[in-house]
């Protein structure tokens, strides 16, 4: 299949935000009259290793826990996770060859679960990655074939009638990572035991066949897709973007300590103008390892949130007690981004900071929690 290269070595600037550096022409869309809507939140807690739902409610101005029922059923922190839109798709480990496929549906407050594997018997069974695509989840994973030999597969559990079906493909790569779009699965795989590099197969979802195959060379770091559909592969020093419906692809570099390491952040959310938040690998930019940040894919900007331009020092260490950031988010609706956090000390505490991001960042508020922020739903 041919494929197209667009070169696309667009610079990108990196802002990092604080109290007196910004004015309008740093704005992401020249600032907008401040309005109050209701703020209903779903979060997902971490306490002890189990994920908890709890329900907040507010508007632009305050925010208070709600003690109803999240409709999220206690669980266990799973060990892959794949979130689109308001549904999220996790995997638990039973034994050494079984798991449990939980999807838990926050707009509708649904949970089901999917037992899979079980057929398999006895066996050494590594599950490496997993996305859900319509009715079909798909998770990749690794089997112990006898000592010293291996094999790698994409099963496809069809999730659609009132019993579980599936399909195992056999893959030559091992499935670190995968991305589902446009009736195509997308398969980011290492070729581990002969040349260490990294591989991107795509399958055809109504057939399980093979349509497409690229080498993405030695160093990439992670694989998702952006409101448009297309994928994105990522690296330290560039990231690529596969068209998903023509497999064509760009490359876009970025220029020298102006990397918007998002490769560290298990979730990406993003606003209807395409911009993604999440928690930033924050290197000599700041003390604390992450922080939250925004990133323009179409403009190639990057804005930095550091704690410590916008909150006090009797803020950051008394008051919040921040340890470091766990997750990102951004009520549109109120102007507000969401961060939680995880709090210094013993015990699993944390907290939610709101903070009105333009036209300069400022604290709106901040809820102290019983449990680690893990994701945000917001309804």
């Amino acid at each position: 299949m041919m494929k197209t290269y667009t070169l696309a070595y667009a610079f990108m600037a990196l802002m990092i935000f604080g109290c007196s550096k910004s004015d309008e022409t740093t704005t992401e869309d020249g600032g907008k009259t401040d309005q109050s809507v209701p703020a209903d939140y779903t979060l997902l807690v971490n306490s002890n290793g189990m994920l908890n739902g709890v329900l907040l409610n507010g508007d632009a101005e305050t925010l208070n826990l709600n003690d109803g029922d999240s409709g999220f059923q206690k669980i266990a922190e799973p060990l892959l996770i794949s979130e689109e839109d308001k549904v999220l798709t996790m995997y638990h480990k039973k034994s050494a060859c079984s798991g449990e496929i939980t999807v838990h549906d926050f707009g509708k407050s649904t949970s089901k679960n999917f037992e899979v594997f079980a057929d398999l018997g006895a066996c050494t069974l590594t599950a490496k990655s997993i996305v859900k695509g319509g009715n079909t989840i798909y998770i990749g994973y690794e089997k112990e074939v006898n000592a010293g030999s291996k094999e790698f597969l994409v099963r496809a559990v069809d999730i659609s009638g009132s019993e579980t079906t599936f399909d195992d493909v056999t893959l030559v790569y091992d499935p670190v990572g995968l991305a589902f779009s446009k009736n195509r699965l997308f398969i980011f795989g290492h070729d581990k035991e002969i040349t260490d590099e990294y591989k991107l197969t795509v399958l055809n979802a109504e057939s399980n066949s093979e349509i497409f195959e690229d080498n993405l060379g030695f160093d990439p770091r992670s694989i998702f897709k952006n409101p448009e559909g297309n994928v994105i592969i990522g690296y330290d020093e560039l990231h690529t973007t596969y068209n998903s419906a023509t497999l064509g692809l760009e490359y876009t570099n970025y220029p020298l300590d102006k990397e918007p390491n998002f490769l560290n952040s298990a979730f990406k959310h993003f606003d209807s103008k395409g911009k993604m938040y999440y928690a930033m690998l924050a290197g000599t930019h700041s003390e604390y390892p992450l922080v939250p940040a925004i990133y323009d894919f179409d403009k190639n900007l990057t804005v930095l949130y550091a704690y410590e331009n916008f909150l006090t020092e009797t803020q950051l260490n008394f008051e919040f007690e921040i340890e470091n950031t766990t997750v990102v988010h951004f009520d549109e609706a109120n102007n507000l981004l969401l961060v939680g956090y995880k709090k210094s000390g013993a015990g699993d505490k944390g907290g939610l900071l709101r903070i009105k991001p333009k036209p300069e960042p400022k604290f709106a508020g901040n809820l102290d929690l019983d449990g680690v922020p893990y994701a945000i739903y917001i309804d």
